[in-house]
């Protein structure tokens, strides 16, 4: 096929043009001047270099597509830039949404996430559910948006499949994630929460494989979670500094404790730029609630199984102790 594909120099988008390029696929890439490009120049992708919700470069990436995949999507936790996110998140989607149904190309995947479809009471949460908030950070606000705009699209009859990766960890993370991992392998956390989130952790290989088994076997406006192991963020972090050779973070804070840290720690980020694995957004997300999905369906329908925790840790680890 010939693949359009957007955010292809992220984390999670390297990987799927990796795969793509692997089985044959040539790739038209839509991508920022200041990316990263060499890897996509040697696979021969088509590079559209333009603003992700420029609609003349969003036709051309489409003009020959069979297929089209939306990866890009700016995402941080704690002093962001909300407008810059919103403009990304929401306003990019909906610029690829549209180009989408002009250009009529048979099929497409959308990359949301499990932070659009809200926590979960208890147990599994719905993955149909329309999560209006409230929102714990602006990126989950407008991830949220941005998965609508793709349900409202699908019912509408634009030949778009959603995938919602859990929360993604893996070599090479500059993100959050990544930050928190780095953090603790280096002995920089002091302290966790003493009611800590649940997460459902998939490593970065298997949510690029995940979405392209969407785009190969998926039909329309179906919606696939791609979950994996359910850990709190605790036992992920004492897993994670027990491989690194480190001391688990010690001290055990209240929320409220850490919430207050949070936000104080957000006021000297906005006078002096530093940054902090520390937010008020981070304790927000991280402080008690359960972002968990059933993901039952994609296994049976896809074929898709990700690895665990025990399997995919060590070679992050040993990527950040590097």
């Amino acid at each position: 096929m010939h693949v359009f594909l957007t955010g292809a120099t992220g984390l999670i988008g390297s990987r799927v043009a990796a795969l793509l390029a692997g089985r044959g696929d040539t790739l038209a890439c839509l991508v920022r001047e200041s990316s990263n490009t060499g890897p996509l120049e040697a696979a021969g992708a088509d590079l559209i270099i333009a603003d992700l919700a420029d609609p003349v470069a969003l036709a051309r990436g489409l003009e020959r597509a069979d297929a089209a995949i939306h990866v890009a999507a700016l995402y941080d936790i704690g002093v962001v830039d909300s407008s810059e996110m919103e403009r990304v998140n929401v306003g990019g989607t909906g610029a690829f949404l549209d180009a989408l149904a002009q250009a009529r190309t048979p099929m497409a995947v959308y990359v949301s996430s499990t932070a659009a479809l809200g926590p979960a009471t208890n147990g599994e949460g719905d993955p149909d559910r329309d999560w209006r908030g409230p929102y714990p950070s602006v990126y989950h606000r407008t991830k949220a948006d941005a998965h609508r705009l793709a349900r409202a699209a699908a019912k509408a009859g634009t030949p778009v499949t959603i995938v919602s990766p859990g929360f993604g960890y893996g070599p090479g993370d500059t993100g959050p994630a990544g930050r928190f991992v780095n953090d603790l392998v280096r002995g920089r956390v002091p302290g966790l929460l003493m009611r800590p989130s649940w997460y459902s952790y998939v490593h970065v290989d298997d949510i690029a494989a995940g979405i392209v088994a969407a785009l190969e076997h998926g039909p329309a406006a179906a919606h696939f979670v791609l979950g994996g192991e359910v850990a709190t963020v605790n036992d992920f972090a004492i897993r994670v500094a027990r491989l690194a050779g480190r001391r688990p973070p010690p001290l055990r804070m209240p929320t409220w404790l850490a919430l207050g840290t949070g936000i104080l720690l957000d006021s000297v980020t906005r006078t002096t730029g530093a940054s902090f694995t520390i937010s008020r957004e981070s304790i927000a997300v991280s402080a008690g609630l359960r972002w968990v999905h059933a993901y039952d369906a994609t296994v049976s329908t896809l074929g898709w199984n990700p690895r665990s925790l025990d399997e995919g840790l060590p070679s992050v680890v040993e990527y950040f102790l590097d």
